[in-house]
């Protein structure tokens, strides 16, 4: 009885077969990741609870990870059991959507303090569009933020809190506490958040700094005042946001696309890519009341960089801060730079109070692929000793 072997491929076709197979991989996720992009997109997949939600403002909790190892930037963490009573409150900026914080499974700052025992919970702006123009510092740092402390506190049966805010939202961290949150905010970290704004980098504060002074003379002398314009002309569309963006790392998005074309043909990476690519493309508006506050108050004024300012009638002053803080700067920051960050280390009234420069861009720094290793470990370990363990298990 004769026994009959397979036959091997020859040689020669092998790669051949190899290009063929990659060249209709790269092709279909060419065509797909276009078609339905949703289908590669990663984020906001953490199990969470909505606790409040007013309009386009929503809080919300995520329950304790069922896992016992979890993996983040390809190391495998094993899950806390023991928690932390302080909850821990996520302050995303305004220009994009709150889903930064969970932004895939592995590279999930959300999954990330869950692991090391955190009780988590998340404040989302949601997605202002023309008709929220309106839109001012007051509602975000005395109307919703409270709102949303007080929502946490309810369910965690905590007083007290820890805030951690990434740009944008590390200031609006910052207002909140300086104005309604001295005896709530316990433990404060900002993440690339520019106090001194004539300090910004990309031009943006030497413009602010060039405009400030005949801006205060034109003030002086004709009585006009920027507050009194229309917000509307100010309201900044989210695809204007998504330029700018990419601008101030023009050679990053050139490279990261280079990058997508050699790794078509590998499901994960296009996944990854389409997971960042729809932070950076696709963004809210930005509301005009807003912009015009930050421009007259904080960007030509400089007011945040001097400690104290009116914010809807009620002074708000940067010394009145007590709660022990962490500032993060990165070295490669085209937006907040070193010395525009660590402004905030001079208008605090905190006693305990550090700052950290680490390695990486603006967004690199808060999510990037070293992030885990660098920012988040050293956030976390900051905030574990300024954190009282729970007596009982989270909800």
């Amino acid at each position: 009885m004769h026994k009959y072997k397979a036959k091997r491929m020859p040689s020669i076709l092998k790669p051949i077969t190899y290009i063929f197979r990659q060249t209709r991989m790269g092709l279909r996720n060419s065509i797909n990741r276009r078609s339905h992009p949703e289908r590669y997109w990663l984020q906001d997949k953490t199990e969470r609870i909505e606790l409040l939600r007013e309009g386009l403002f929503s809080v919300h909790y995520y329950p304790p990870l069922p896992e016992n190892r979890v993996d983040i930037e390809g190391e495998i963490l094993p899950v806390n059991k023991k928690h932390f009573s302080i909850p821990l409150i996520l302050v995303p900026p305004l220009g994009v959507y709150a889903w930064i914080f969970d932004l895939m499974a592995e590279r999930s700052l959300v999954r990330y303090f869950l692991v090391r025992g955190f009780q988590v919970y998340l404040i989302d702006w949601g997605k202002p569009g023309r008709g929220e123009a309106e839109l001012s510092l007051e509602t975000y740092t005395l109307n919703w933020f409270p709102k949303a402390v007080k929502a946490i506190q309810a369910h965690s049966g905590q007083t007290e809190v820890s805030v951690l805010g990434y740009c944008m939202g590390g200031l609006l961290s910052l207002m909140y506490t300086a104005a309604r949150g001295t005896d709530v905010v316990r433990n404060l970290i900002t993440i690339a958040s520019p106090v001194n704004l004539h300090q910004m980098g990309n031009g943006i504060g030497k413009l602010s700094l060039l405009i400030s002074g005949p801006t205060g003379l034109i003030r002086r002398v004709t009585g006009s005042q920027l507050s009194k314009l229309d917000p509307n002309l100010f309201h900044v569309d989210g695809k204007i946001l998504s330029v700018l963006f990419k601008a101030s790392s023009p050679a990053a998005t050139v490279l990261s696309y280079i990058d997508l074309i050699k790794n078509l043909a590998d499901d994960d990476y296009v996944s990854r890519y389409m997971t960042m690519n729809e932070w950076f493309s696709n963004m809210p508006d930005y509301p005009g009341a807003t912009v015009l506050e930050l421009i007259q108050k904080l960007g030509i004024a400089n007011r945040m960089n001097r400690g104290h300012f009116n914010l809807g009638g009620h002074e708000v002053s940067f010394s009145r801060i007590k709660s022990a803080l962490l500032a993060f700067a990165g070295d490669r920051d085209a937006i907040t730079s070193i010395s525009s960050a660590s402004a905030v280390m001079n208008v605090v009234g905190s006693l305990d109070k550090t700052f950290q420069v680490v390695s990486g861009g603006h967004a690199g720094i808060f999510t990037g692929s070293r992030a885990a290793h660098s920012t988040w470990v050293i956030a976390a370990d900051w905030l574990e000793l300024r954190s009282d363990l729970a007596e009982v298990e989270p909800i």
